[in-house]
């Protein structure tokens, strides 16, 4: 077994991540998995940095390796916001993290493209919110407005996001209750605008409801939904007392 395939699909770093970091070819780190080539001195001096582990793990590793291997402890790490494991213990005083190796699940390059295609949609999206409805019909003042109005609401959901993974001296343990709160009170709009129903907001995003670990609490979502419907409500009430009504004479009164 290749030692390096092992532990970089292990560590949830694709090839093209991998060789990115590295500065060579997704190639190049193709022939070393398969056992084509072998990395050069430099190389397994940076593998064995990154990883925190001997360059020995990184050639062709025989059963009773591979069983050493398995049970060594991986820890969490995040390179902007992305998510990978090594055997490096984090060191800035959060919650450590840590699985032992065989027990993690492995990334698939074919993983990683559907999410590289799935980035490029997301921005086209982007772009499309941040246009006005109709372009051709549109004047300057509208086009400006409208993509000043979105870049602010698109900032102010980054700015909460890039707040919470600042949150540092309370331990990293922190980060995910705080972003199922944030997604929490984002499909409580969605219900409360009466756009969707409860059972659509969990089918469409599932993985928030399903999870082994910590998941959305429906209950909740349907009481913070209630509580923005009823006050949208009051709004909305309160500002059409404000439009004037148009007086309507009969024609015997004209």
């Amino acid at each position: 077994m290749n030692g390096l395939k092992y532990i970089r699909e292990k560590s949830n770093i694709s090839k093209s991540d991998l060789a990115g970091r590295m500065g060579v070819t997704r190639q190049s780190v193709t022939l070393w998995e398969n056992g084509k080539r072998k990395p050069g001195t430099k190389h397994l001096e940076w593998l064995s940095r990154f990883y925190g582990i001997d360059e020995k793990w990184f050639g062709d590793l025989s059963e009773d390796d591979m069983s050493v291997l398995k049970e060594m402890r991986m820890y969490q790490h995040f390179d902007c916001d992305k998510e990978y494991y090594s055997f490096i213990p984090e060191k800035d005083g959060w919650a450590e993290i840590s699985v032992a190796c065989g027990d993690m699940e492995p990334m698939p390059d074919d993983r990683y493209a559907a999410v590289v295609k799935e980035h490029r949609l997301f921005m086209k999206r982007v772009e499309g919110y941040l246009q006005f409805e109709s372009q051709d019909k549109a004047c300057l003042d509208d086009m400006i407005i409208t993509e000043e109005r979105g870049m602010s609401e698109i900032g102010t959901f980054l700015d909460l996001m890039s707040s919470v993974t600042r949150v540092g001296a309370e331990g990293t343990y922190l980060k995910v209750p705080l972003r199922y709160e944030i997604m929490t009170a984002m499909y409580a709009m969605m219900i409360a605008s009466d756009q969707f129903s409860t059972d659509e907001v969990k089918e469409k995003y599932s993985s928030y409801f399903n999870g082994e670990g910590i998941s959305i609490d429906a209950d909740y979502m349907n009481e913070l939904a209630d509580i923005m419907n009823k006050h949208w409500h009051k709004v909305k009430d309160e500002q059409q007392k404000r439009i004037p009504h148009k007086i309507v004479k009969s024609a015997s009164e004209l």
